[in-house]
């Protein structure tokens, strides 16, 4: 099973972004996820098509497995 974090923030024109990252390390904490995302917004890291990231809007873990199905 595969861990992300995504990151959702709203950028300059009001609008949800999300970053995704993958294999998250195990118990991670909201602290350390709030400050990661302060810093990326404080050193403008990432900018998407509609602006800079201004605020934080959520974050969440996303548990994912993949099953290989036998099509061969």
């Amino acid at each position: 099973m595969s861990k992300s974090l995504v990151m959702s923030f709203f950028n300059e024109q009001g609008k949800k972004t999300s970053i995704k990252v993958q294999n998250v390390k195990e118990g991670i904490t909201d602290l350390e996820v709030k400050n990661a995302m302060t810093a990326i917004i404080a050193k403008n890291v990432f900018t998407s098509k509609s602006g800079d990231l201004k605020s934080i809007d959520a974050a969440h873990i996303l548990d994912s497995s993949t099953t290989e199905l036998e099509v061969k």
